[in-house]
């Protein structure tokens, strides 16, 4: 008896000795898988975090310097606000071009919200927003935030944005230069376009991705977890690392922090690790089923299981973040079946791969984006040749004393820039675009006089039509310049039609609009680019009008309707616009013109084969 109890407290012991050393090897294993993925996960969403601060800073960086060469490229614009009476046509004038500027430059600097002056003297700012609606209560901020800062020390330039809270509004990043003479430039920043891309992360449903100031304040809108109250936030901010695990009211949350160097905002990351090691299951069910059924064999099978599924995967994993290092952003890692935290940890580290990839690529063309736009912003700006024309032509005809022509030509200039003083309406009735280009046409006419011929057949029933502003306008405007000028003088006049039908196919839905000339047309790569989408895509940098009109009707419409190019037999360029229309209100009858403040002291004229009133 005593000899079998022996022979059993030997035989539980050597279990007990092979045992206990692979228990606390799987242990050890469980806890280094563990290890690896909060760390891994910590790495991803700290390369993330970088990336898109640094993305961030970058744009902050390069709207400064915008602002900056505002005041030091010598303007032109900005010298006239800043030297000519508040009272001055031309001041007027060189207000509505920086007005269209920004409206341009917000398409380009994308994350940028707002572009606004402040004059001193006339104490009021004017700005260009991406919002449709300007709401009073950022009028009022501008204004009031100018105001401060230029009883302040303007004189004194840094690269530092300031953070304001506009009531009914979001929070937004602001920076006012001063340009000199009592006026200054500024941008707005919503600090939620700064959280876009973090605010995608998968981080849990007790995760959050969010954006504080240096009190603790969170600045960008979206539900933050009650764990994450304001306590927490202020040992957010006294944390050195970029990244470890803080336990807060009992819960381990992993949390990530990267400040911004250009403003006192802080961008913080917090998850739940219970959330992050939730996929590793499979290995714990491994460790406590295995430990009442090992035996010796089962140490061999171990090895095997070791090095196949645990060292190997380890090794790929090393040599892809090396290879990750060394800024081969393609490499991946094979993901096998079964759920396992090896399978996890490579899905989380091509994850990690694709998005780091995929920030570089995005830094890459932003600041190719701004690169672009800062080289062309001569080109964007309304082209002050037109008006330079028309003061001469003004000039020369009230020297031959031809006043008739110089009222003419003076109450078509002011019915011109009329409609481009209110060019902040989402839309308007084609009957209006359509008296913009007679307005327009009348102008070069006088110009050209004889060697300008045009034609406006557009039917009466499409005039309330809703269009946007200056969707037709361009187009004419382009078929003088590239199709007049390049045009052979063969002794005929240049001649452009402006004409409507209904559609073949869906009448009830759409209407035709057209813009022919009789130039030389369109060479056949433009036509391929334009009706390929280049244009809408933004590669035809050298007509940013076409990229313009593409991009807004895209936004107005979708994928309704569509603008369309070609060339008209025997030649000249066709441009084709297929307007989507409300019925019920677009083929009405004529009505009676609706007589605005403004419109009171316009003249109507008809329009007739050869022009004219």
């Amino acid at each position: 008896m005593g000899f079998l109890q022996s022979v059993r407290f030997k035989i539980i012991a050597g279990f007990a000795l092979i045992l206990a050393p692979m228990v606390a090897f799987l242990i050890y294993n469980n806890l280094y898988a563990t290890g690896i993925v909060r760390q891994q996960v910590s790495l991803h969403y700290d390369n993330s975090m970088e990336v898109q601060v640094s993305a961030n800073d970058a744009i902050l960086k390069a709207t400064t310097d915008y602002l900056i060469q505002l005041g030091t490229n010598s303007d032109n614009d900005i010298l006239l606000l800043k030297t000519l009476p508040i009272d001055s046509p031309d001041y007027t004038l060189a207000k509505l071009r920086m007005y269209n500027r920004f409206v341009m430059d917000t398409g380009y600097y994308n994350m940028v919200d707002t572009f606004f002056i402040y004059s001193k003297r006339e104490q009021e700012s004017f700005f260009a927003t991406q919002l449709s609606q300007k709401s009073p209560e950022l009028y009022q901020a501008l204004a009031d935030y100018s105001r401060k800062f230029a009883s302040g020390n303007p004189g004194t330039q840094d690269e530092r944005w300031d953070l304001i809270a506009i009531p009914g509004d979001y929070n937004y990043l602001i920076k006012t230069v001063d340009l000199g003479l009592d006026l200054y430039a500024g941008a707005l920043v919503r600090t939620d376009t700064l959280n876009k891309v973090l605010s995608k992360l998968d981080v849990g449903e007790d995760g959050t991705a969010y954006i504080m100031d240096a009190s603790g304040r969170v600045v960008t809108s979206g539900a933050v977890p009650d764990s994450q109250d304001e306590s927490f936030r202020r040992t957010v901010l006294a944390m050195k690392e970029p990244y470890k695990t803080v336990r807060y009211k009992g819960k381990p949350l992993l949390v990530l922090t990267h400040p911004s160097e250009f403003s006192d905002l802080h961008y913080v990351i917090a998850t739940s690790e219970m959330y992050i090691l939730s996929n590793l299951p499979v290995f714990q069910k491994m460790l406590y089923l295995w430990i009442p059924l090992i035996v010796a064999g089962v140490l061999t099978g171990y090895l095997v299981f070791l090095q196949r599924f645990m060292f190997r995967p380890l090794v790929r994993l090393i040599r892809g973040m090396r290879k990750l290092g060394q800024g081969q952003f393609d490499v991946r890692l094979p993901v096998q079946a079964g759920g396992s935290e090896f399978s996890f940890m490579s899905s989380t580290f091509n994850q990690m791969a694709e998005q780091i990839e995929s920030l570089k690529i995005d830094v890459y063309e932003e600041r190719i984006r701004v690169q672009r736009a800062e080289y062309q912003h001569l080109q964007v700006q309304i082209n002050p040749h037109f008006y330079m024309n028309s003061l001469n032509i003004i000039y020369n005809l009230a020297a031959l004393k031809d006043f008739k022509s110089v009222q003419k030509l003076s109450l078509h200039l002011a019915d011109y820039f009329r409609f481009l003083m209110h060019g902040n309406r989402t839309a308007v009735r084609l009957e209006e675009e359509i008296r913009h280009i007679g307005h327009y046409l009348e102008i070069q006419k006088l110009r050209y006089v004889d060697r300008l011929e045009y034609e406006i057949k557009v039917d009466p029933r499409h005039h309330g039509c809703e269009i946007s502003p200056l969707l037709l306008q361009p187009f004419v405007e382009n078929s003088i310049i590239h199709g007049f000028n390049k045009r052979v003088q063969d002794g005929t006049p240049f001649r452009i039609e402006v004409a409507s039908e209904e559609d073949p196919e869906h009448p009830e839905r759409y209407v035709r609009l057209f813009v022919r000339d009789n130039g030389p047309g369109l060479p056949p790569e433009m036509l391929e680019s334009l009706n390929g989408g280049a244009y809408l895509d933004g590669s035809g940098e050298q007509h940013l009008g076409i990229w313009n009109i593409l991009r807004r009707f895209r936004m107005l419409y979708g994928e309704d309707g569509g603008v369309y190019f070609g060339n008209g037999e025997p030649g000249g360029a066709v441009v084709e616009v297929k307007l989507p229309v409300n019925r019920a209100e677009a083929l009405q009858e004529p009505a009676a013109a609706i007589e605005s403040e403004n419109e009171k002291e316009e003249i109507p004229f008809a329009y007739h084969a050869r022009g004219g009133r």
